[in-house]
């Protein structure tokens, strides 16, 4: 567990946050949770070990996060950046709460922004993922051969 690790959660709160004044489909203020704190993952399988994770809230405090060149990704792709927060600075903003990390991001004014937008508007894109090098976690066995592995703090995100 020395590696990046991407992981989604299945969410429905992606969404485009009209401004005031503006007109509906004007906005290109993408809102979200990026991070749950306190909830298991769906069932993952890595080389036929099945676990679940759980990220507990002081593995993503505001602190670290300002320590971080955090990127807002479409699928992924370190080519298809629409979003940058460099140790806090940049289009993408976050905030920390009891329920994890969430974000908001203005889009540029370009083919992928375009697309995002739309992908979110139409309903394509419903979740987020991240992605993460673990530091510090705990491993616990559970019953048929499952892991629970709980994550208190993050090398990187």
């Amino acid at each position: 567990m020395n590696k990046n690790e991407i992981r989604t959660f299945a969410l429905e709160d992606v969404a485009i946050r009209e401004l005031e004044g503006q007109e509906a489909g004007e906005s290109r203020v993408i809102t979200g949770t990026a991070i749950v704190f306190n909830a298991e993952s769906e069932v993952l399988d890595e080389n036929g070990v099945k676990f679940r994770e759980v990220i507990k809230p002081e593995a993503a405090q505001m602190a670290f996060l300002n320590t971080q060149d955090i990127k807002l990704n479409l699928l992924h792709s370190r080519n298809d950046t629409i979003g940058r927060s460099r140790m806090g600075r940049g289009n993408l903003h976050y905030s920390v709460d009891g329920r994890g990390v969430n974000f908001e991001v203005e889009v540029p004014r370009c083919d992928l922004g375009d697309r995002a937008l739309e992908m979110v508007r139409s309903g394509v894109y419903t979740g987020c993922s991240f992605e993460f090098i673990p530091d510090k976690y705990d491993v616990q066995e559970r019953a048929d051969r499952e892991v629970l592995v709980t994550h208190t703090r993050f090398k990187r995100i």
